[in-house]
């Protein structure tokens, strides 16, 4: 009996055991797991100390963009003067509040000189020491200024993208013994223009393609005193060297010639300046108010209908169309023989003066003025040509004039780049007006011009 009741106690106590609950496992001490491979790459060995973040690497920098760069705040703030000559142009308003928004830091000062003051008054600036940075320049100081160290070259600021983007015969007219003076600010050619249904009443059905056929058609188109078949500022002495200055080359004349000696007494000088004077004194086909009168006139004239044929700018088409009248602009004729076919361009130029204290400034304006929509609001307010290679999409670049200018670009001539040329250009417009006006003969008052300027100018010839 007692042995049964053992045997059941020991079977209880089994199935007791079977049902408690497992123990909870006590996990090894420090048991590291077997390293894992790497599925690519060997595993780093275990370093022996904390390793030192490694510094990231920096960026590579963009290019400089083109257009227009982000605002960049000045490490100090700077102030850019300016002077520019002429009218108080909407252009320079809206540059330098562009200029100013992107250049925090930068604020543009200018000041406006009258344009027939503004060789006084740079000649003052200049003596006593307080020109502005940047200033508006006849392309005639160029060669002065630079003699006398007032402007400073710019060519180590140019970039080669920079001198490309400038038509090549404007920027040469900031360029004096091999260096870079500047940039162009404004352009303006003068070409012939003449008036169509005029033309075609004459007996014309096509432009003169001679300077003896430009003569001829002058007269048939002369009805005096209703109209005038030519008109020039013979009034204003520069005005007389610009305005008929394709028409001198074409007759063979210049101011210096083919080695650089003053030629204004050439037998070719004195040829053109009879014909010119026989156009206004024997064929009478300039009114004698011409005499008095400046090329802005001669402008408003022709486009009342006074006047057949003259040389202007391509705004000339527009004043004409806005009187009813068409107004194109005549293919260079030909020249005579030992002559040349050229067209002038006048170009005024953006310098930058020696004693500037904020040049790299004053370049970045530079830059600024050859983006094409900032050229675009000078040419169309001045009326000018394009003086860079990239022009805005504008229907002001499609007009007759310009037309006619970029495809005679090739043909472009600038005046003589002398230190002393205004003496010269104003000498000749006297000269001429003597001759003009009947109180000397062409050959004396060109020799009396001759050896007055011998005697005036520091360097008679042209520079090399």
């Amino acid at each position: 009996m007692k042995l049964k009741v053992f045997v059941l106690f020991v079977i209880v106590l089994a199935m007791i055991v079977a049902c408690a609950p497992a123990p909870t496992p006590v996990p090894p001490t420090k048991a590291p797991e077997p390293p894992k491979p790497a599925a690519t790459q060997p595993p780093a060995p275990a370093p022996t100390q904390a390793p030192v973040a490694t510094k990231a690497p920096e960026p590579t920098k963009a290019p400089a963009p083109t257009q227009p760069p982000a605002a960049t705040k000045a490490a100090a703030p700077v102030t850019l003067k300016i002077a520019w000559m002429g009218a108080d142009y909407k252009a320079y308003k809206t540059w330098k509040e562009n200029f100013e928004k992107e250049n925090p830091g930068v604020t543009i000062e200018y000041q406006l000189i009258p344009y027939a003051d503004g060789p006084t008054v740079f000649n003052t600036m200049i003596q006593g020491g307080n020109t502005p940075d940047l200033a508006y320049m006849f392309m005639g100081m160029i060669a002065e200024y630079a003699e006398r160290k007032a402007i400073v070259p710019i060519d180590d600021y140019m970039k080669p993208d920079d001198r490309a983007g400038w038509v090549p015969g404007a920027l040469e007219a900031a360029q004096y013994k091999g260096k870079t003076y500047g940039v162009p600010l404004i352009g303006a050619n003068r070409t012939l223009f003449v008036r169509t249904d005029l033309m075609k009443a004459a007996g014309y059905n096509e432009p003169p393609k001679t300077w003896d056929q430009v003569r001829d058609l002058a007269r048939k188109m002369t009805k005096a005193p209703d109209v005038y078949g030519m008109c020039m500022g013979l009034g204003r002495p520069k005005h007389i060297m610009q305005e008929q200055i394709s028409m001198m080359w074409g007759f063979g004349a210049d101011f210096f010639d083919k080695d650089g000696k003053l030629a204004v007494n050439s037998p070719a000088a004195v040829k053109y300046v009879t014909e010119l004077t026989d156009m206004f004194l024997k064929d009478k086909v300039m009114a004698p108010s011409n005499v008095t009168m400046n090329a802005n006139e001669c402008y408003a004239a022709m486009a009342a209908g006074k006047v057949g044929m003259m040389f202007s700018m391509p705004i000339q088409t527009k004043m004409c169309a806005d009187n009813k009248f068409e107004c194109l602009p005549v293919p260079l004729p030909e020249p005579n023989v030992g002559g040349e076919k050229k067209m002038l361009l006048i170009v005024d130029v953006f310098g930058m003066f020696a004693n500037s204290k904020n040049k790299d400034v004053a370049y970045r304006f530079m830059q600024f003025l050859q983006r094409p929509e900032n050229r675009l609001l000078m040419d169309i307010e001045f009326g000018g040509v394009p003086v860079t290679m990239k022009i805005a999409n504008d229907p002001y670049y499609q007009s007759p004039g310009i037309k006619d200018y970029v495809a005679n670009t090739k043909y472009l001539k600038l005046t003589p780049n002398h230190p002393e040329w205004t003496k010269i250009q104003d000498g000749w417009g006297e000269a001429v007006q003597k001759v003009i006006t009947g109180d000397m003969t062409p050959e004396k008052s060109l020799q009396a011009l001759y050896d007055r300027l011998k005697k005036e100018l520091v360097v008679p010839d042209l520079p090399k």
